[in-house]
């Protein structure tokens, strides 16, 4: 791994290390690259690095869409029924007769 070393540096370096160099900020002349990925698709903010190329700016959406959820939450909007899971009514009116012998000290019934 060679991370922010100049491209004429690594252009020496990894010829002569026989093995694979992943570069992250040391040019073209690596075997591969890494960048972190909320780098990658635009997911931060403030100071970004030489090497960074944004391929994406996800931040705005994914502000947007944590916005959006957050609202339909607060308004009670979300979950709605088709966003939860369901018990057949039989099974419901055990659970609910069990909780009211649990109320009345019964837990073992």
């Amino acid at each position: 791994m060679l991370e922010a070393v100049p491209a004429a540096v690594a252009e020496l370096i990894v010829p002569r290390l026989g093995c694979v160099v992943i570069g992250i900020g040391a040019g073209a002349a690596a075997d591969g690259q890494v960048l972190v990925w909320h780098d990658l698709l635009g997911l931060g903010s403030g100071h970004v690095a030489t090497f960074v190329r944004r391929f994406a700016d996800l931040r705005s959406e994914a502000v947007r869409g944590l916005s959006a959820y957050a609202d339909a939450v607060r308004s009670r909007e979300f979950p709605a029924a088709e966003h939860t899971y369901t018990l057949p009514a039989d099974e419901l009116d055990d659970l609910r007769g069990r909780l009211g012998r649990e109320s009345d000290g019964d837990p073992g019934a």
